[in-house]
């Protein structure tokens, strides 16, 4: 059975939507995997359609109908395409819990990187952002237009649980891609280090040290990966993780970046990590978020 299997792609016909749908059939396609199309209409949409159009009768259902049918004709370009038949399902509710109900049921969640209201995303964060603080499922964020399978990786490696939890997804969701491990080391405290006079070639002995450290523990990791290694390579660079990761991924011209996420914090749900949220903010590629333990809650 596929680790993907089934794909839930979230449809809200915007065109980051679209491209999402096609990229879900993409991984659907190659990983053997069903795939499911999802729409949420709003209970706020759908309230604004009864005031708007009261006296006419059955306009809710009418829209129901409509979008389904749209929902239908996206599933038979994709199956045109790629071969995968897509089950379209509507539903009615609040946007987030509702997708959040239908991914319980999914190995694999791909949304958009924005949708049709980019100004209610700036004020509120995107469907992508908001999702990724509660779903327990990985989720795929696409930005670009698919042009074939995934060809050149960069999987965020800490060399935690959760980053190898994602560095497995990785290599199952891009069987025939490279992939860069890349880990961002620093000297704790440097700035304070720095006020307290420490001097500048002390500071680069410690970096040097930190450097080692991280290459050992990077080899050891690599070492211990199950399956095909031929295909993954590694690099450690000193700085802040989301901008040592999103330069590697320009430099590489990457066309995925794979991250993972800690498990939910009981303080904050909604929260998805600085790294995360940096990552996801300012990646020009695709970006796969995953938790820590991605099996089925």
């Amino acid at each position: 059975m596929s680790a993907f299997d089934p794909v839930l792609a979230v449809v809200d016909f915007s065109d980051d939507s679209r491209r999402a749908a096609s990229r879900a059939a993409l991984v659907a396609a190659e990983q053997g995997a069903g795939l499911g199309l999802l729409h949420v209409l709003s209970n706020a949409s759908a309230a604004s359609l009864r005031d708007l159009l009261r006296p006419h009768g059955g306009v809710q259902a009418q829209v129901q109908s409509g979008v389904r049918a749209m929902l239908e004709d996206l599933a038979a370009d994709l199956a045109a395409r790629t071969g995968v038949t897509a089950t379209a399902r509507v539903e009615q509710g609040d946007v987030l819990p509702a997708i959040l109900a239908a991914a319980r049921q999914a190995a694999l969640v791909v949304v958009g990187a924005h949708g049709w209201n980019p100004l209610r995303d700036l004020i509120l964060g995107s469907t992508a952002e908001r999702l990724l603080g509660k779903c327990r499922r990985p989720v795929l964020v696409v930005r670009r237009p698919p042009r074939g399978p995934y060809r050149r990786v960069v999987a965020a490696m800490d060399f935690s649980p959760h980053s190898l939890a994602a560095l497995d997804l990785a290599m199952r969701i891009a069987p025939g891609a490279d992939i860069v491990l890349v880990h961002a080391f620093g000297i704790p405290f440097e700035g304070k280090l720095r006020i307290a006079g420490v001097d500048e070639e002390r500071l680069r002995e410690y970096r040097a040290q930190a450097r080692h450290d991280a290459l050992s523990e990077m080899i050891s990791t690599v070492a211990s990966i199950g399956g095909d290694r031929s295909r993954l390579s590694h690099a450690v660079a000193h700085g802040h993780p989301p901008q040592v990761i999103l330069a590697k991924a320009r430099q590489l011209r990457a066309d995925l970046v794979v991250i993972g996420k800690r498990g939910r914090a009981a303080i904050a749900d909604f929260l998805i990590g600085s790294v995360t949220r940096h990552v996801l903010s300012d990646s020009k590629c695709d970006v796969l978020v995953v938790q820590e333990r991605a099996g089925r809650a």
